[in-house]
């Protein structure tokens, strides 16, 4: 992997790092943001999403990294369409509210349709009222609740939420 690669990917665990710990607290304890930071941020585990086919893009704003956000994709088969999924849309509190968080979303959801993705879905945690309420404005659908066991006695209590991406 050229070293620009790992470069942004350090951004992207750095950036990640900041915004959980100004949003979470208050949605998940300390100690579970701590957790999540570490399995799902680590050098190596971004490395593997990268090798496992999640696209990452980073968002700046006066050439300061600002957000990001990371998605996959799948394969169309016998003349379908693919079913794509957002795993990551986070942008620094001090944008929320102006309509960056938005366009991030549409870049990836443009993304996806020129990949010929026919959905895109995403988890999101269910006391996560901004992000829900965003992510009903831009068009997703909230289709069903998951409890995951993640590990160490945490859980992942989330809505799964999609959109048809019109070609």
């Amino acid at each position: 992997m050229p070293a620009r690669y790992l470069s942004e990917l350090l951004t992207v665990q750095s950036l990640a790092h900041k915004i959980w710990f100004e949003h979470y607290p208050g949605i998940i304890s300390h100690r579970q943001v701590s957790y999540m930071l570490e399995q799902g941020y680590s050098t190596n585990r971004l490395l593997q999403d990268v090798d496992e086919n999640i696209c990452y893009h980073l968002l700046y704003i006066a050439g300061e990294p600002a957000g990001f956000s990371a998605y996959s994709t799948a394969v169309a088969t016998e003349g379908q369409p693919g079913a794509a999924h957002l795993h990551k849309l986070y942008l620094l509190a001090s944008f929320h509210g102006k309509g960056i968080g938005s366009t991030l979303l549409r870049q990836a959801e443009n993304q996806c349709r020129m990949l010929h993705q026919s959905t895109l879905a995403l988890n999101v945690n269910k006391h996560n009222t901004g992000a829900i309420k965003a992510y009903r404005r831009n068009g997703f659908i909230i289709r069903r609740s998951t409890y995951t066991d993640i590990g160490e006695g945490f859980y992942m209590d989330d809505f799964h939420m999609s959109k048809t991406l019109a070609g």
